[in-house]
């Protein structure tokens, strides 16, 4: 069930100047869903998920506006999405939650934005409304089980996720903290800039979820292979940007080379010296990476589905 309401009044750290946008609001199954709906054009959906909200696409939404509607979520739990009580994140939780937001929004012809954990997320979504689903830029995500084919990759993210290192995180916010570091998200964020990243994780239940969902990356192995069987079926024949940050640590696990298994035809763009948030370290490079692709594999008759 859906339902629009008020956008809640803008926290008092949340400054327009590192924020510029317009926040917005509705209730999907009882969670309150801040979202951004900015420009016009073609619509682009930006996914997040793990230690990260809407925030991480800022450079980007900034930059494509004046040619896209670019809509961004925070998952429940995440941002300025307050989660209903009850609510465990997951991988399929998050899906079901994009789904309904898709379907709330109507939105349509939609060239799904995503990273990290938040590609799962929307694919899972996509896969079961393929008719809503134009194209997919992917940066630094996965969609199958990194259990089987990333064990390296699956331990770590278990270990971040345990309890010993939650214990820790819900004391002292780490993986906020690292992600906001040069090495995530924050090469080129102002000390005002950080500040405001980090805002939400002053509330504890929203570091508990970050460390679910990477914890479930890692553990959601049935769902995962589920999503991977299914993607060449239902989008196998949509464009596919695929971005990542050649110091990453998922370009040493091939993780472009395993994507072209399922979609030979992606075009890649790997950011020299970008880390595991390519497009906050080369905002200019990938946002103008994405229009042209979109330009020439999207919006031309060779590339519309």
């Amino acid at each position: 069930m859906t339902t629009n309401v008020p956008a809640p009044a803008r926290p008092a750290w949340l400054r327009a100047a590192e924020f510029p946008f317009t926040s917005r609001q509705l209730t999907i199954d009882g969670h309150p869903i801040h979202y951004l709906d900015e420009g016009n054009g073609p619509t682009m959906a930006f996914v997040h998920a793990g230690p990260a909200w809407s925030f991480v696409y800022r450079d980007l939404i900034v930059r494509l506006r004046h040619q896209f509607r670019c809509v961004a979520l925070d998952l429940p739990g995440t941002g300025l999405s307050p989660a209903a009580g009850g609510y465990r994140p997951s991988i399929q939780a998050g899906a079901a939650i994009f789904a309904a937001f898709a379907q709330a929004l109507d939105l349509r012809q939609v060239t799904l934005v995503t990273h990290d954990v938040g590609t799962p997320v929307a694919l899972g979504a996509a896969v079961g409304m393929p008719e809503r689903v134009a194209a997919m830029s992917v940066t630094e995500g996965f969609a199958w089980s990194l259990a089987d084919e990333n064990p390296r990759i699956a331990r770590t993210l278990r270990i971040v996720g345990s309890h010993p290192v939650g214990v820790l995180n819900h004391a002292f916010n780490l993986l906020a903290r690292v992600t906001a570091s040069r090495a995530g998200a924050g090469r080129h964020l102002s000390a005002a800039g950080r500040r405001v990243f980090l805002g939400p994780y002053r509330e504890r239940a929203v570091r508990r979820n970050a460390a679910a969902m990477l914890r479930d990356a890692a553990s959601a192995s049935a769902y995962l292979r589920g999503l991977d069987a299914q993607l060449p079926a239902a989008l196998g024949d949509r464009p596919v940007l695929l971005v990542f940050g050649s110091a990453s640590p998922t370009v040493k696990q091939r993780f472009p080379q395993r994507w072209r298994t399922s979609f030979p035809d992606a075009e890649l763009l790997l950011v020299q010296g970008g880390h595991h948030f390519p497009m906050n370290d080369a905002p200019d490079l990938v946002a103008d990476a994405i229009s042209s692709w979109w330009t020439s594999a999207v919006a031309s008759p060779e590339g519309s589905s």
